[in-house]
């Protein structure tokens, strides 16, 4: 891992993990997969459990709670009602990390591209980020409904790429969990790891980050 002071690269192309790297979301998660497992007599799961597993696609979130293979018709259900339920609680349990306004302003002003992506469904990408009030600042949403393969595969960084006709080695990938530092170290593209979310610090260095950071104002060093 790099420090900063030992690099003056500069990004044209931000991409952004949305939970837990631009919104603090933990409490809709978990509150949205707590309340489809009881809809549907399943049983209950830890808070612990369902942040750590934040990023992945919500299938396979399921059944690493369930701790067992499930039909498709069953994992269709459950990810129907946990998107009812997280449309109910996505104004009551959705926040703003501190400085992410303010710091996505900058990098625009700068010129920068930035794109978001994420295991949501783009919708809700797209609404989270209308809620908090930064859409303006994004150039491209890809959730997990517009790719085959999911995260940590890293087809949605490809995807994002291709559509905004960047080079891989101008392009960074920012998130909090080990899934993201994986997706990006998948094709050789450049990750920053961010300390506030899902996985710890040292759960983040085994994935070997290009960076670190620790507030969200630090991405200007690299405008």
């Amino acid at each position: 891992m790099k420090q900063f002071s030992a690099t003056k690269k500069k990004y044209k192309l931000f991409i952004f993990d949305f939970d837990g790297t631009l919104g603090d979301t933990k409490e809709c998660i978990v509150a949205s997969f707590q309340k489809t497992l009881k809809e549907n007599r399943l049983p209950n799961a830890k808070r612990e459990q369902i942040i750590y597993y934040t990023g992945l696609p919500l299938k396979e979130v399921f059944e690493k709670l369930i701790k067992k293979k499930l039909d498709d018709i069953m994992l269709n259900n459950l990810v129907e009602n946990y998107r009812k339920f997280y449309r109910e609680f996505l104004t009551q349990k959705t926040l703003i990390f501190p400085k992410v306004a303010v710091t996505l302003k900058k990098l625009k002003e700068n010129g920068k591209l930035c794109a978001v992506a994420t295991s949501k469904k783009t919708e809700f990408a797209i609404l989270s980020c209308k809620y908090l009030k930064i859409d303006q600042y994004f150039d491209l949403y890809i959730g997990d409904d517009l790719v085959a393969q999911k995260k940590p595969n890293p087809e949605m960084l490809l995807h994002i790429l291709k559509k905004l006709q960047i080079d891989i080695k101008d392009a960074v990938m920012i998130g909090d969990s080990t899934f993201d530092i994986q997706m990006g170290n998948a094709i050789n593209m450049d990750t920053i790891a961010v300390t506030w979310g899902a996985h710890s610090k040292e759960q983040l260095q085994k994935e070997n980050p290009t960076y670190m950071i620790h507030n969200f104002e630090k991405l200007a060093i690299f405008t």
